[in-house]
């Protein structure tokens, strides 16, 4: 009897995709993506079958289990985690989600999505750094969902919690509150600009009124574009009366100065005509207004408690006593509707007082003009008073390129976006990079995202090419 043996079937083989390696065995992995790979998808080379695994790795390769999806929002790795990655050339029109970073701002990798199966291969154990890299909470949160649209068409940066179940209420405790939101915009000269102001999460839910308020003025000659943002100090009760007479005072005030005083042709002097305003007096106007506004309240709360009134009618209300009813901040803004002769808008800067925040737009990148927030970058910054308030104005001028979108914010808007290196800057910089519809723009201001509940306003100013004609 023969002894047959069933002849043993070859080993299928085994499929390996690595990142394509040139001939002389790059010593970084940035190198690898210097030279195309000849097949295969991008960035990606299939090696031939009867090729043994071993001969195909490099120390420091990284292979890709086909069998586990590539995670896109991965961090980079310990050294490319501090690298300045090369900002794309249109951040606002190719930007739909962040893409897998791998490392060295060398390049940028999708990942690979094919049908076929293959095995997992891994480097050697000493290879692998096995440790995750640390990250914020809120880096998580806004990589897993940057924005979109909410049921109610609403839209959302991050995580809206409760927000949408709030369902506003009327501020009916105040005879004459302001209206919920406010819009504003148009073009004018040679730029475009968008104002509005929304009522916070917050403020709706308890029924009370939006403390935010803003003012855009023209000279006559529409020379200028003047104006101001103030956020109502919410430890007054009628902070929005202040917030809105502030406003009004003050961009007035400015376009009193232009007026009376307009600027020359000549751009190279426009730092001292900035100087020449008289800020004393715009401030004094203010606090004057909103002292008058609390001064009846005053005496109705002394009435109530049985007490004389706190300030004789013929004298002036202390700053302090007024503060306890209504007070309010303060950033004042100027923009020449044409551009100077050298193709440049000439601009100022005053924050007068409080915490507003304002930033140039250059290229994708948020340049803060005022003090971020909790940060401590100050370009300039004066008092953090609320006015009524005795403050020292240090005005900015500049220039704005054509382009270039001045940004201005209370800090119901300033804080979520903080140094605007976020899911809220990308947000903000993908719909306002060119001037959006009036309504659009209030609902970008009106973004949901957990825990950020203030009333919002924003300014923004879009300096473009020279228009024939007004």
């Amino acid at each position: 009897m023969v002894n047959r043996r069933k002849p043993q079937e070859p080993e299928p083989t085994r499929v390996e995709f690595a990142p394509h390696v040139p001939a002389n065995r790059p010593e970084s992995w940035e190198e690898t993506w210097e030279e195309p790979p000849e097949s295969g998808p991008s960035g990606r080379e299939i090696p031939e079958p009867e090729a043994p695994a071993p001969a195909r790795r490099s120390r420091g390769q990284v292979y890709v289990s086909r069998r586990h999806e590539v995670d896109r929002y991965d961090e980079p790795d310990e050294d490319a985690r501090y690298a300045d990655p090369a900002p794309p050339q249109d951040p606002y029109e190719s930007f739909e989600l962040p893409p897998h970073h791998d490392g060295g701002g060398q390049g940028y990798e999708e990942p690979l999505r094919h049908e076929e199966e293959a095995a997992e291969v891994t480097a050697p154990e000493e290879e692998w750094d096995t440790a995750p890299a640390p990250r914020r909470p809120e880096e998580d949160e806004d990589r897993a969902r940057p924005w979109e649209r909410y049921p109610n068409d609403r839209w959302v940066v991050g995580d809206a919690g409760n927000q949408p179940a709030v369902r506003p209420r009327v501020p009916h405790k105040f005879r004459n509150p302001p209206p919920d939101t406010v819009i504003d915009g148009a073009e004018i000269g040679s730029i475009s600009y968008r104002a509005a102001s929304v009522r916070g999460i917050s403020h709706q839910e308890r029924g009370e009124p939006r403390q935010d308020a803003y003012a855009v003025h023209f000279t006559r000659d529409q020379d200028w574009l003047v104006g101001c943002i103030s956020d109502g100090v919410s430890q007054g009760t009628r902070s929005h009366e202040a917030a809105a007479a502030i406003c009004e005072r003050i961009s007035r005030a400015l376009v009193d100065h232009l007026i009376a005083s307009p600027p020359s042709a000549d751009s190279g002097r426009w730092p001292e005509e900035i100087g020449s305003i008289r800020w004393r007096d715009a401030v004094r106007s203010a606090n004057a207004a909103v002292c008058e506004l609390a001064r009846p309240y005053l005496r109705k709360s002394a009435q109530k408690r049985g007490g004389p009134p706190p300030v004789d009618p013929a004298d002036p209300v202390p700053f302090a006593q007024a503060r306890l009813i209504m007070s309010g901040t303060a950033l004042a803004f100027v923009v020449a509707t044409e551009p100077s002769p050298n193709g440049t808008f000439r601009a100022m800067l005053a924050n007068v007082a409080g915490d507003s925040a304002a930033f140039v737009v250059q290229d994708g990148h948020w340049l803060p003009l005022t003090m971020i927030k909790n940060e401590g970058e100050a370009i300039f910054s004066s008092s953090v008073k609320a006015l009524p308030a005795e403050t020292e104005v240090h005005a900015k001028p500049f220039y704005l390129e054509p382009g270039q979108p001045l940004i201005m914010m209370t800090d119901g808007l300033g804080d979520p976006l903080g140094a605007a290196r976020g899911a809220v800057s990308r947000f903000l910089g993908t719909h306002w990079h060119t001037p959006p519809d009036l309504l659009a723009f209030a609902q970008h201001l009106a973004f949901y995202r957990k825990t950020f509940t203030d009333d919002r306003t924003a300014v923004v100013v879009w300096p473009g090419p020279v228009r024939s004609g007004r």
